[in-house]
């Protein structure tokens, strides 16, 4: 069961694409489909994103999200287009 949850530290891909860089939108794709919890509070954190240092940090911190929900090929495959 599936819930929505109301509140500025999380976002969906649609709301968090909205108001992203193109970086940041390039990494929020990415996260599409991960129903893991920390994935809503990352897109929320990479559409607040200004700083270069921390878009990095950011990206490492997808990658890891995104092996442990997908494996680490498919976390490969999905940010591969961003490097």
């Amino acid at each position: 069961m599936l819930h929505r949850i109301d509140s500025p530290d999380f976002a969906d891909s649609e709301t968090a694409l909205i108001a992203a860089c193109p970086e940041a939108a390039s990494l929020i794709q990415a996260l599409r489909g991960c129903q893991h919890p920390r994935s809503g509070r990352l897109m929320a954190r990479l559409r607040d994103c200004q700083d270069p240092q921390r878009m990095d940090e950011l990206r490492a911190e997808i990658f890891q999200l995104l092996a442990l929900s997908f494996g680490r090929a498919e976390a490969e495959r999905r940010l591969l287009p961003l490097q």
